[in-house]
């Protein structure tokens, strides 16, 4: 008996994911020591804060861990600007990864997943920006996969791009302004906000459990059978 031939939207969905994983496979074996070094020179070039954008955007559609444009904002361009330019690249890069899953990832995620990602639609209709900034939040999850897997769920992108922002501000805010003052790490405002920033990971961690954990016993109340 012969093996059904996968349709053309699962062949996407597996190029995505190879994609993906060769991508992350080679940021390991090369390393991203350098990285920081040409985004420092796009800021310092002719271009200024639009080249270092569109090299943050690049380098967050690539996998290349988002901290290293939010430090090197900071430490170039100082917290004023450093912080916006941060948030822009991040937005955009993420936005695009976002959109890049979509078309190439979710049709394949429909009939590899069947029902079971369809109950992770059905709650993400209506936790989905409370969802996001929490995830965002969270310093265990990667902010780069975290970009493609929400593009493999019905996730609405008006409500994704709103929560990747709101999710992102605290965290990028405090670590430009540490950045901006790394020359003087004994310094009162780079101690606060390092403090600061470790603080947000902690609250953050906790609140996400707490919601985790209301979430499930709300889902739970509504599975049990009612009574007539």
């Amino acid at each position: 008996m012969s093996r059904p031939t996968p349709s053309l939207a699962v062949l996407r969905l597996i190029a995505l994911g190879l994609l993906l994983a060769g991508t992350g496979i080679a940021l390991m074996v090369l390393g991203t020591d350098g990285i920081g070094d040409v985004l420092e020179r796009a800021a310092e070039s002719t271009w200024g804060a639009l080249a270092f954008v569109l090299l943050y955007i690049f380098a967050v559609v690539t996998l290349v861990p988002g901290t290293i444009g939010t430090i090197t904002s900071g430490a170039v361009f100082g917290f004023a600007v450093g912080f916006p330019v941060a948030m822009l690249g991040a937005t955009i890069g993420a936005t695009i990864a976002f959109f890049v899953a979509r078309g190439l990832g979710r049709e394949g995620s429909q009939e590899l997943l069947g029902s079971r990602l369809m109950s992770l639609d059905d709650w993400l209709g209506e936790n989905d920006f409370v969802s996001i900034v929490i995830l965002r939040l969270m310093p265990i999850v990667p902010f780069n996969l975290l970009n493609y897997a929400a593009g493999l769920t019905a996730m609405r992108p008006s409500r994704y791009i709103a929560g990747t922002v709101v999710g992102m501000v605290p965290g990028t805010a405090l670590t430009t302004f540490a950045a901006s003052r790394a020359d003087d790490p004994s310094s009162t405002a780079f101690i606060a906000a390092a403090v600061a920033l470790v603080l947000v990971v902690v609250i953050s961690t906790y609140g996400a459990r707490r919601y985790t954990k209301s979430r499930a016993v709300t889902t739970q109340d509504d599975l049990r059978p009612t009574d007539r």
